[in-house]
């Protein structure tokens, strides 16, 4: 007999409430916000508590705020212009014709074709060949892994969960390292929290590297800075080399293995490779579809040629990976991540943008401006980046906080003076790195700090460690390199 499918009503109770409390002291709102701002307001704060409270996935739940937001007449179905002054109301159809949606949904396609051709435990057992002989070693080997799949796979659950923890895991179990066991602390523990930490520097380097990446570059783009492939890499590169050198050691040191040399390890790697055979045709069609598309971002990044328009990179890799027949049209149809990311970063955007057009996020940036005024803009964003970093711990969902924030800290921080272009990036890389805080932060925390390696309490005492020295790396190092090369 067939049954209903499960539903978290409970978890409709907080967002609901915070909703309804919000729009009802609409009267009462402060002076100079429109009704509309604060109506609008009250939707957007009780769809991203839905979105962590999560009564539905997150592409539900937006979609119920989207359906809210045209039942109160805050947005329309098509766009509506008025006949005597030429204005345009945008509807809610207009949300999904977001390029950056498009752009990662078309991402996720195109790394399917990652792990069908069996491409990414290639570059894994490659990569343990030539670096395992110590288990440090195998430390820089999964950095390194995760960050040449950052540039070919743009969630980073997916990385971890599909290619990084099955060989992290594997590797574990090959020296007798077993999670909730003492035996945990030979490697398995290491090498999990090294996999962790590898995804957040993997993410930060790589526009692509997860979607709230993908939201920063948006919300950034209503301030009217604009974040290219080419241009989030240079500003990434020296930090994330830095912190790449330094993570690994500082975990060596705080979290040490108790087997130090791994020689099995290269072998182990050897066999793998053995069994794969020679490279195979789709494989390196595959490699050679992501170089192009790699090749293309950085010239859409430099050059403004239409036809290098980063999205349509995206579309023109998958059309080459069809036709080509890696991949078949059944495999892009069943990518479910892509479609899913695809409504509900189109619907956040929408309603952030709504936000800003019925004057909601400039109302804000004014008021906090007037409250700051006579601080440096210096320690302004200083604070402002300490606060996206520590309030990720409230937040169990990287997307649903850089949608809640990001504007809104942009905006003020550009208020009081701060250069734009630095003060988008690093709030931008702070909404990369503060996974660094708990065992919830995201997908990849989620899926490692359950495997039973690696303790609660653990997780938290050293990944405070961890999160002051990324804000160091990227606050000193990132922002002289930033102004080396221009950005501000």
């Amino acid at each position: 007999m067939k049954t209903l499918e499960k539903v978290n009503y409970k978890g409709f109770i907080l967002p609901l409430a915070v909703g309804v409390i919000l729009w009802c002291i609409t009267p009462l709102r402060p002076a100079g916000l429109s009704a509309p701002a604060w109506e609008m307001f009250a939707i957007f704060v009780a769809t991203i508590v839905g979105c962590i409270t999560k009564p539905l996935p997150i592409g539900g739940t937006t979609l119920i705020g989207l359906i809210v937001t045209v039942l109160v007449g805050l947005a329309p179905i098509k766009d509506i212009v008025d006949p005597k002054t030429g204005k345009v109301t945008t509807g809610i159809l207009s949300a999904f014709s977001n390029s950056a949606s498009w752009l990662i949904a078309m991402a996720f396609i195109m790394a399917y074709g990652i792990s069908k051709t069996g491409l990414g435990n290639r570059i894994a057992y490659w990569m343990i060949k030539r670096f395992g002989k110590k288990s440090i070693g195998i430390g820089y080997a999964i950095t390194g892994l995760e960050l040449v799949l950052g540039a070919l796979i743009p969630s980073n659950s997916a990385r971890t969960g599909g290619v990084v923890w099955p060989v992290t895991e594997s590797i574990s179990k090959d020296y007798d390292s077993y999670p909730n066991d003492p035996s945990r602390k030979k490697i398995g523990a290491y090498l999990s929290f090294m996999a962790f930490h590898a995804n957040i520097l993997s993410t930060a380097l790589f526009i692509t590297g997860a979607a709230p990446n993908m939201v920063a570059s948006q919300m950034a783009a209503q301030k009217n800075y604009n974040m290219t492939w080419i241009s989030w890499f240079s500003a990434a590169v020296v930090p994330v080399l830095v912190a790449t050198i330094v993570i690994p050691l500082v975990i060596y040191k705080i979290f040490p293995p108790e087997i130090k040399e791994t020689p099995n390890a290269e072998k182990w790697a050897t066999d793998h490779l053995k069994e794969m055979g020679p490279v195979t045709k789709p494989e390196k069609i595959m490699s050679m579809v992501f170089l192009l598309a790699i090749i293309l971002w950085v010239l859409s990044g430099v050059f403004e040629i239409p036809q290098l328009d980063s999205t349509f990179v995206a579309f023109l890799a998958v059309g080459l990976l069809l036709l080509t027949g890696v991949l078949t049209m059944k495999d892009a149809l069943n990518q479910t991540g892509a479609w899913n990311i695809l409504i509900w970063l189109s619907i956040l955007i929408f309603m952030a943008s709504k936000l800003i057009s019925f004057g909601f996020i400039d109302w804000f940036s004014k008021t906090i401006q007037t409250s700051l005024h006579g601080i440096s803009w210096q320690i302004v964003l200083v604070v402002l980046v300490i606060l996206m970093f520590y309030t990720h711990y409230f937040f169990a969902s990287g997307t649903a906080h850089m949608t809640a924030l990001y504007l809104p800290f942009l905006s003020v921080a550009v208020a009081t003076g701060a250069p734009l272009g630095l003060s988008a990036m690093l709030l931008a890389f702070t909404g990369a790195f503060n996974a660094s805080t708990t065992h919830y932060a995201n997908g990849p925390a989620s899926i490692l700090a359950t495997t039973g390696y690696i303790k609660q309490g653990e997780w938290w005492k050293y990944n405070f460690i961890l999160g002051i020295i990324y804000l160091l790396i990227f606050g000193v190092i990132g922002t002289f390199w930033m102004k080396i090369i221009g950005i501000w």
